[in-house]
């Protein structure tokens, strides 16, 4: 889960797992950073926006 000693920018590309899946997928990659969210493509395309607190970093 995100905490406040990440670097932001260094989180871009990072490989990620969502708490709660969106329509049955969890497993995408951190593309932008939305300052209090960040913006995932999943493994199906689909972008999300999800809060940092709502990401597992893998």
């Amino acid at each position: 889960m995100y905490t406040d000693e990440d670097n932001n920018s260094d989180m871009i590309g990072a490989f990620c797992k969502l708490l709660f899946p969106w329509k049955g997928h969890s497993n995408g990659i951190i593309v932008d950073d939305y300052g209090t969210e960040w913006l995932v493509q999943l493994t199906n395309g689909k972008e999300v926006p999800v809060y940092k607190d709502e990401v597992f970093i893998v």
